[in-house]
């Protein structure tokens, strides 16, 4: 890594602070969550960035992977916990940024919020060279649970290179031992502690709206499908997309958008994201900035305002 690669990851995160302050301006009850998205993530390529992965809007006990699809309807409720993941690359360097709004500021609600901010912050100060992973997960967990709270323990943060989201090494939101790599200069993560009441952990919900193209398969395809195969793979790379986007590029017909996705999915072209819900339905909370490590082992938090 040089110089230069440092500052694409700053790039990046300066478009990911725009659209975390126009969303922070735009979402108020009554609110298309249609809206937020498709304004965020226009915020992103007017700041002279692209789009790392779509916008999640996860309300509630939905911890992560919502993203609104075509002609979705729903708006932003009075009460709740909606956590805004917004993502932006330039030259393939990504910076990953999430925050929590308490929707009518709901003391008890409020306590979440706080406690993410608190692990992020203590993970953020203890980010330095010859920290290990496992060494971030032990104060992210214990300022959750100082605050009566418990962490998800399956969902944590991730390494990030050119061009890939989750790179390898995994940031845990617990002591886990097992990840026991050790912050070296040149390093960059994202790191997104999430806080809740319920059990800690998260399973799949049965929707997805997020997908990634991962493979070409050329055996019993017409010449319909090869084109919109190869059209996603050279819009998307291997980044996740949402739907939404297919339309925006006028990729596909809207009326085969849908059916295209399930057969790519059947054949593994694609992979999806479903939908992430905390297994006793309470809420959830999160904060995440990408952290990196210049070459002489500076901290440089990209997404901070």
């Amino acid at each position: 890594m040089s110089e230069s690669y440092i500052q694409d990851y700053i790039k990046a995160g300066k478009g990911v602070i725009a659209a975390k302050k126009l969303a922070k301006r735009i979402i108020k009850p009554g609110t298309l969550f249609l809206d937020v998205a498709n304004k965020c993530e226009a915020e992103i390529i007017k700041n002279g960035c692209e789009l790392s992965f779509p916008i999640n809007l996860s309300l509630n006990e939905i911890a992560a992977h919502y993203s609104p699809p075509i002609d979705d309807i729903t708006v932003i409720p009075e009460k709740g916990l909606l956590k805004i993941d917004v993502g932006a690359h330039f030259n393939g360097f990504i910076a990953d940024s999430a925050f929590t709004i308490n929707l009518d500021e709901d003391p008890k609600l409020q306590n979440y919020v706080d406690a993410a901010k608190e692990a992020l912050d203590a993970a953020i100060e203890l980010y330095n060279p010859g920290i290990k992973l496992y060494e971030l997960g032990e104060v992210i967990a214990q300022k959750i649970i100082n605050r009566g709270l418990r962490p998800i323990t399956n969902l944590g943060g991730h390494e990030l290179k050119q061009f890939n989201l989750h790179a390898g090494p995994f940031i845990p939101n617990f002591k886990e031992k097992l990840h026991n790599q050790v912050l070296k200069p040149g390093d960059a993560y994202a790191c997104e502690p999430f806080a809740t009441s319920g059990v800690g952990r998260v399973e799949n919900g049965s929707y997805s709206y997020i997908f990634r193209f991962v493979k070409k398969v050329k055996k019993n395809m017409s010449y319909e499908q090869q084109g919109y195969m190869n059209k996603i793979q050279k819009n998307f790379g291997n980044l996740p997309f949402s739907p939404r986007w297919i339309i925006n590029n006028n990729l596909i017909p809207k009326d085969k958008i849908l059916r295209t996705i399930e057969s790519f999915l059947g054949r593994k072209i694609l992979d999806n994201y479903p939908i992430l819900i905390e297994r006793a339905k309470e809420p959830v909370a999160q904060e995440e900035h990408t952290i990196i490590l210049d070459l002489d082992g500076n901290k440089i938090v990209t997404t901070q305002e």
